[in-house]
């Protein structure tokens, strides 16, 4: 019968680096993926309000 062995230390970092490629890498590109959509849509936010605000500054100027 072949006794149970407990891990080193070069067995453990296989462990961690394939948990880092299983699953730490895929979560961070999702997150900057995620970041990146949202700056966009934060940018359409933004124009659509400076567009507000011009044209309320149009309604604002004299006829000539």
């Amino acid at each position: 019968m072949v006794p149970l062995q407990i891990p080193g230390l070069p067995e453990l970092l296989v462990i961690v680096f394939m948990f880092g490629l299983w699953l730490a890498l895929p979560a961070f590109v999702a997150l900057v993926v995620y970041q990146f959509m949202d700056g966009r849509n934060a940018d359409e936010e933004r124009i659509a309000a400076l567009e507000a605000e011009i044209e309320d500054l149009r309604n604002e100027l004299p006829d000539e």
